[in-house]
């Protein structure tokens, strides 16, 4: 399979899992019925169902998302093997779902502080006491 492909089948399966937790799943689901019908593409609907049920009863479960990536992987390596026209369809889906399913950066700090101690906290850089460096 030609490389470019094998990316456009693992970027499309990290940008559809990634969706299905959020409230871009119908947009997926829509842009996934754009795949020419044929007895394999059939029965992905169900599939993708089925998939989001699992990632919603554990959206933590990092081995569920990861195994459900590789598993949208091989589909799509083999969709557009068999139909290298679905290519553009997988590109659209690439293409609208990526944006919304980017991991966010975020910082979580916690901290208790008891009698008369002091809590500093930064998600960046901090100099206490002393000017940064130019």
């Amino acid at each position: 399979m030609d490389t470019e492909l094998a990316t456009l089948a693992a970027s499309a399966a990290n940008a559809l899992v990634g969706a299905l937790t959020t409230e871009t799943w119908e947009r997926a689901r829509l842009l996934l019925a754009r795949l020419r019908r044929t007895p394999d593409t059939e029965r992905l609907p169900l599939e993708l169902a089925r998939d989001r049920a699992l990632l919603l009863a554990d959206p933590a479960d990092e081995a569920n998302r990861s195994d459900l990536t590789a598993a949208w992987r091989l589909r799509f390596r083999r969709i557009v093997e068999d139909d290298p026209d679905a290519a553009r369809a997988l590109l659209d889906l690439v293409a609208e779902l990526a944006p919304h399913t980017a991991p966010q950066a975020g910082h979580v700090l916690n901290a208790e502080a008891h009698d008369r101690s002091r809590i500093y906290q930064s998600a960046g850089d901090m100099n206490i006491g002393r000017t940064p460096a130019p």
